[in-house]
């Protein structure tokens, strides 16, 4: 009797225990929904969205892309990049430069406008055609100039052969 009294009393605990930890489940479960829904519908104050911070200048072409604006393309053959970086970085354009071949390189372009755009080729044509102009002779080309100039002075010497010079013992 007194066994089953005791097994009466553990049955009744574990059942309000059980109902407690039911009762305490549900109401986390409820305020954590209420809490998802409440920051669901408010705008988010705290953390406002930054946008990827874009690259200016040289730039890969995944990083140009990542902009997207529409882009221009040139193609060239073995372009002066020093002076094209800085054409275009004096107008502000940003650009991409992508090796096809042997000395073939395609340009990606994004301006603000075509103005820009074609302002900056400009520019950089024009330092290139001044370099080219302006550029030095080869060092190749410098020694065989200098070889042509020894021969015609050797061949203008006269040949004198000096006797005493020649002789031994005499």
């Amino acid at each position: 009797m007194i066994n089953e009294e005791l097994t009466q009393q553990e049955c009744n605990l574990a059942t309000r225990i059980g109902d407690l930890t039911y009762q305490e489940i549900r109401k986390a479960i409820d305020k954590i929904l209420a809490d998802l829904e409440q920051r669901k519908n408010a705008p988010a104050l705290d953390k406002p969205h930054k946008k990827p911070e874009l690259k200016h200048g040289k730039q890969t072409l995944k990083d140009l892309q990542k902009s997207g604006e529409g882009l221009s393309t040139v193609e060239l053959k073995d372009p002066n990049l020093r002076e094209l970086h800085k054409a275009m970085k004096k107008d502000g354009v940003d650009f991409a430069a992508v090796k096809d071949g042997k000395g073939q390189y395609t340009i990606f372009f994004k301006a603000k406008d075509v103005d820009t755009m074609t302002h900056a080729l400009k520019n950089y044509t024009q330092k290139v055609v001044k370099l080219d102009k302006a550029a030095k002779p080869s060092i190749k080309q410098t020694l065989t100039d200098a070889k042509k100039q020894a021969q015609t002075l050797d061949a203008g010497r006269d040949k004198v052969k000096d006797i005493s010079k020649g002789v031994r013992g005499r």
